[in-house]
């Protein structure tokens, strides 16, 4: 791996991101090592990676309610809630752990 933290420059202040290498200061980096900006592309990929778990995880509980289940019309509202509930707890379940994941993999000392 590149030089993860390795100080940039004459300024002791200045420090390499641990993902994109861009020298920032060291006050900008978290504890990972990561500019504000690969925090921010980390966070809007496991967002989209979350929501389209979730979507699949709900699409799948709808087919298995709607197939296996055949509920009456009299509760399809309260099994719309429960896909809805789904979809979205789901959704941020799997956004927390693909974040997770995406920071894990690129810490530094990694290969």
């Amino acid at each position: 791996m590149r030089g993860v933290g390795r100080v940039v420059g004459d300024a002791g202040g200045d420090l390499e991101c641990g993902k994109c290498g861009r020298a920032c200061r060291a006050r900008e980096l978290d504890r990972l090592l990561w500019c504000e900006a690969c925090i921010a592309g980390a966070k809007a990929t496991a967002k989209r990676v979350g929501w389209l778990c979730g979507a699949v995880i709900a699409a799948g509980l709808a087919a298995w309610i709607h197939f296996v289940q055949k509920p009456s019309a009299a509760l399809m509202g309260g099994w719309v809630g429960v896909v809805l509930a789904a979809l979205w707890l789901c959704a941020r379940a799997a956004t927390e752990l693909c974040y997770g994941v995406l920071r894990i993999l690129r810490r530094p000392g990694s290969s």
